[in-house]
């Protein structure tokens, strides 16, 4: 099925460029503190960690510090836990180094200042600064509970357990079976040779695209090792068997252009500036994660990935080159042009009753059917189409575009103004966001919303760029008792029962909002640092 997705119509920020360069003043860098304290689980932030600096693995868990944040792994049962970020306190400095403490459920992480080390039980950094930075860590088998010996500019030092200061070591420094500390892939690689024989595998992707070690560790209780990389994330080797394992984490870019929520998770796109362009599966659970990058040596051309939706099991996406359906795992397939559609430049889109979906171009609206076939819709205009949202049964269709509100039906070839859009002047302006739930219809341009039920005329409500930014995408809740924005400075939810809007700005939100998602627990929101995960109690309360 489509999915709580299916209500709500979103625009795509590649499209509202133009027009957000219009109002200056509304765009603006701010810095402003988190409007209220999180816990993890409240807010999560995922981005890209495929750019590993640090590995390192206990009996229980597997540690990598990446330039995104810090991951851990649960090697017993297979699955990531929960991220830690820059927004959770992870360390802004480059990481030189990671060490899980074996005498505690605990990880250190060397930088160019120093040293910091995450306790998981109370989800708190402590910092200890060492001139030089820390390149390299160690403990001592026999007594771990003493301290941590760290190096520095000048040599080695000794951190005790507890302590805030690093001074000289107690004593000389563990080594051999004594040590439990950092190494490397290419001292691994001289004890086990297997790791120079597979290195060809891991090292270059299907789409031959080259990359290095950067940081390893083997398990004193099974042997594995796990190798870092600068790009392709981490991957576990048994040594004894040869099998080589990809344990995917994160989103394929930092940057993310639209997302749909799904059954199976939430799908993400990524936006313009992706290295990697593609999707990426995010459980709602945030422990697994999938890649679809699409052919094995071409791979994608699009540049960036506008608006999403679920049809079945199919996965629709429109981006600057087209219309992009595919299935996971199978050959994706691409409408454009030359297939029929208005234009190639493709903005929004919205599920139809049969299986068909609609498809807001650069030029104008189009539609193409559930075998594939495209067409025009509505001739006469020929206006940016910015957002999509059907109603009821899916036979009328909501349109937003440059020139305003209009509305459309299956069985029309023409798109109109709605009764009563005449009389509200902001409604003849670009409207970039359409959103009808149920018995309720919510429109937006950058600046404000307006709303009407079949009882009454069109409401408008207060400016809240002040709050959020120009507004890019909107998505009905759920339950249905009001809209999600994304702005470019934060999200807000409006509640139709109250009148009142909830604000979260870049303090609680990390980068700039592109596109919102909901189920019945969670409100997702792609933004130009990655995906964030709210927990929305924790927002409503």
């Amino acid at each position: 099925g489509d999915g709580p997705r299916a209500a709500g119509g979103r625009v795509r920020h590649g499209a509202l460029l133009s027009l957000v360069l219009l109002f200056p003043a509304a765009v603006q860098e701010t810095a402003q503190a988190q409007t209220r304290p999180w816990r993890p689980e409240e807010r999560v932030v995922i981005t890209d960690f495929s750019d590993v600096r640090g590995v390192s693995v206990t009996d229980t868990r597997l540690f990598i510090a990446t330039s995104g944040g810090l991951g851990i792994y649960d090697v017993r049962f297979k699955r990531w836990e929960l991220p830690i970020t820059p927004a959770d306190g992870y360390p802004r400095e480059q990481v030189l180094s990671v060490l899980g403490d074996p005498a505690d459920d605990a990880v250190w992480i060397g930088t160019t200042t120093g040293v910091f080390k995450y306790s998981i039980g109370a989800r708190i950094f402590e910092r200890i600064i060492v001139p030089g930075g820390v390149s390299e860590m160690r403990f001592d088998r026999e007594s771990p509970f003493r301290g941590i010996y760290v190096r520095g500019s000048s040599g080695w030092n000794f951190i005790p357990r507890g302590g805030l200061l690093a001074g000289r070591p107690p004593g000389p420094l563990p080594s051999g079976d004594r040590a439990v500390g950092t190494t490397t892939a290419r001292e691994l690689s001289r004890s086990i040779p297997m790791i120079q024989a597979l290195s060809a595998r891991i090292l270059t992707d299907e789409r031959l695209r080259t990359y290095r070690f950067t940081a390893a560790a083997q398990s004193p209780y099974t042997d594995q090792v796990y190798l870092g990389t600068n790009g392709r994330g981490v991957f576990r080797l048994d040594p004894n068997a040869g099998d080589i394992e990809h344990l995917p984490f994160g989103l394929l870019s930092p940057g993310v252009g639209a997302l749909v929520v799904t059954e199976r998770g939430v799908w993400v796109g990524t936006d313009q500036r992706a290295r990697r362009p593609g999707f990426t599966l995010v459980s709602r659970d945030l422990e697994r994660y999938r890649f679809e990058e699409g052919n094995r040596l071409s791979g994608f051309n699009f540049r960036g990935v506008r608006d999403m939706l679920q049809v079945g099991r199919d996965i629709w996406a429109a981006t600057d080159r087209g219309v992009l359906r595919f299935e996971p795992g199978r050959r994706p397939e691409f409408t454009e042009r030359s297939d029929g559609l208005p234009d190639n430049d493709t903005y929004a889109l919205a599920p139809a009753r049969d299986g068909g979906v609609w498809v807001g171009t650069a030029l104008g609206l189009g539609f193409v059917t559930a075998p594939g076939v495209a067409r025009r819709v509505g001739p006469q205009l020929s206006q940016p189409v910015l957002a999509l949202s059907p109603e009821g049964t899916g036979d009328t269709l909501w349109v937003g575009s440059t020139a305003g509100l209009g509305i459309t039906a299956t069985n029309e070839d023409g798109v109109f103004v709605p009764p009563g859009a005449g009389e509200v002047p902001q409604l003849s302006t670009a409207i970039v966001a359409v959103a009808a739930m149920h018995d309720t219809v919510v429109a937006a341009n950058i600046d404000r919303i307006f709303w009407k039920t079949p009882s009454s005329g069109w409401t408008v409500e207060q400016i809240v760029s002040p709050q959020i930014g120009p507004i890019f995408a909107m998505v009905g809740d759920s339950d249905g008792k009001g809209v999600w924005l994304a702005g470019d400075r934060g999200i807000a939810f409006f509640r139709f029962r109250y009148r009142d809007f909830l604000f979260l700005n870049n303090g609680d939100v990390p980068g700039s909002a592109r596109d919102v998602g909901v189920d019945e627990r969670y409100v997702w929101v792609a933004t130009d640092r990655g995906l964030v995960r709210f927990d929305r109690r924790a927002i409503e309360r």
